[in-house]
């Protein structure tokens, strides 16, 4: 598994991971927009059934890539402390900007309400540690993945620091041992939790739904499984896993996830490709061989994914209103609209990035470590965050 393969400093950005991510937004802005401009309003369909399968792999490739770059670009000497100033100074902003416009949306739009109880939790992140439908789906939905990720970070710097100390030898059993586990989820979930009521229209409680797929704590082994790749990349294995193998192995995951039982859709079918995703992409950049998502402009679009992915669900759901009237609209005028709002939404995600969270996160997390903590083989950008992301 090893390899001899010359690899860049540890720190150095790794563009096609970057790149991948735009990749990723796009599956995820699709799934949502099928579902939400109500194409045939069937969550049961096959259309619908494959579309979600494909954004919530994406949304597993996020939470892998999450764990590989904080590894990859860990520092040298670096605190728990500066960490999650960093981590925080990159999040926090967007999400309380989104949150204003989502509760701002609600009042004026909709006519909504929103309890105050879930718009503190969901502003704090924490809104996904208890099975609420309303909890966990309040004000601007997608965040419940930025509740993880919260806790992800939080955990970080102690899962960093145990898992370095996993012999390089021993890196594949445990990605295999975790790999297993992810697996071993559902089948948990179906015996330990009650099977009514169910969840319409999927055959399952919302308990077990909300333990899968929404629980910090299980989707954390997501982000370990990150953290193990990068540790192998580092000593230089995984590193022959080619895009081919890793889009044959989704040519493979994806029908078998049509077949096996709702739970095991969500995760479990999709974790060996996604892993394979992100090796094949950080090979890519390490061998020098061809990758499209290492072009310049992919790289940009990747660094706009972020305020992208927090700002979409709130243009597909609001101002879709403003094209259409509540008439009944044609397959082309759906397609239509889905394009017209995604490039409003990249367009809105763009200047938020660009004027709001980039500068603010080179402000609040600027503050360097001392000269003597940080690996001179360690490149860094203006504002201290190490170039990869």
């Amino acid at each position: 598994m090893a390899s001899n393969v010359s690899l860049p400093p540890a720190a150095s950005r790794l563009p096609s991971l970057a790149g991948m991510r735009f990749i990723c937004a796009i599956a995820v802005f699709s799934a949502h927009a099928y579902v939400s401009l109500s194409f045939n309003g069937d969550w049961t369909g096959t259309n619908t059934t494959v579309l979600m399968i494909v954004g919530r792999s994406a949304l597993s490739f996020f939470f892998v890539l999450s764990g590989f770059v904080m590894a990859w670009s860990a520092r040298p000497g670096d605190t728990a402390r500066a960490f999650w100033r960093r981590r925080a100074a990159r999040i926090y902003p967007t999400h309380v900007l989104t949150w204003v416009a989502a509760v701002v949306l609600m009042l004026t739009v909709t006519g909504g309400t929103v309890t105050l109880g879930n718009a503190v939790s969901n502003l704090l992140l924490v809104h996904t540690w208890q099975a609420s439908f309303m909890a966990n789906n309040s004000l601007n939905v997608v965040s419940w993945s930025l509740s993880c990720e919260a806790f992800f970070y939080f955990c970080f710097p102690l899962l960093h620091r145990y898992l370095k100390r996993v012999p390089a030898k021993q890196l594949l059993w445990w990605l295999g041992g975790t790999v297993l586990a992810v697996i071993a989820v559902p089948l948990v979930t179906s015996t330990v939790f009650a099977s009514q009521p169910k969840f319409p229209p999927f055959d399952v409680t919302y308990d077990q739904y909300w333990f899968v797929y929404l629980f910090p704590i299980t989707r954390l082994l997501e982000f370990v499984l990150g953290i193990l790749l990068a540790r192998g990349v580092l000593t230089g294995r995984f590193l022959k896993v080619r895009f081919s193998h890793a889009v044959l192995a989704f040519a493979v995951a994806y029908p078998l996830a049509m077949q096996v039982p709702y739970l095991y859709s969500i995760t479990a079918m999709s974790i060996v490709p996604v892993l394979m995703a992100v090796l094949a992409g950080a090979g890519a950049d390490i061998r020098g061989s061809l990758s499209v998502a290492r072009n310049p402009v992919m790289v940009w679009l990747g660094d706009v994914t972020f305020a992208f992915y927090l700002v979409h669900f709130m243009v597909l759901e609001y101002m879709y209103r403003l094209i259409n009237d509540g008439h009944p609209a044609s397959r082309a005028e759906r397609v239509g609209s889905a394009a017209l709002l995604f490039v409003v939404s990249f367009v809105i995600a763009a200047a938020v990035h660009t004027f709001f969270e980039d500068p603010l996160s080179r402000r609040w997390g600027s503050r360097r470590l001392r000269a003597e903590q940080v690996s001179p083989a360690a490149p860094q950008r203006a504002d201290g965050e190490p170039v990869a992301r």
